[in-house]
């Protein structure tokens, strides 16, 4: 049997939305060259969370009882879409540091 309902399809948008955060997350840290370094941590707990929300979503939709509420699904997506906008900031503001690194060519 396959159970997938709204609060199912929610998760899934927030796992297409973390794997953006990491994404982004790992751009940042090859823009800044691994400085700091605390950047791999933060695209190791991401990674985490995606592999995590992947797992707990195949099991919800395998069972007839919900794994995950409506609730829960709602604010991990709110909360992964505030990451990825912020994140996205965060990278454009890195790139243009690191342009305005590189001297002109003469």
């Amino acid at each position: 049997m396959f159970y997938w309902g709204l609060d199912d399809f929610v998760a899934a948008l927030s796992v297409i939305v973390s794997v953006g955060n990491i994404y982004f997350a790992y751009h940042i840290t090859r823009v800044s060259q691994g400085a700091p370094r605390a950047w791999w941590f933060i695209v190791a707990g991401f990674t985490m969370l995606v592999v995590f929300r992947t797992i707990q979503l195949y099991f919800d939709t395998q069972s007839a009882s919900d794994l995950i509420d409506d609730t829960e699904a709602m604010l991990s997506l709110t909360v992964n879409s505030l990451l990825l906008v912020g994140l996205a900031m965060l990278d454009r503001g890195f790139r243009r540091q690191a342009g305005a690194r590189v001297p002109p060519p003469s």
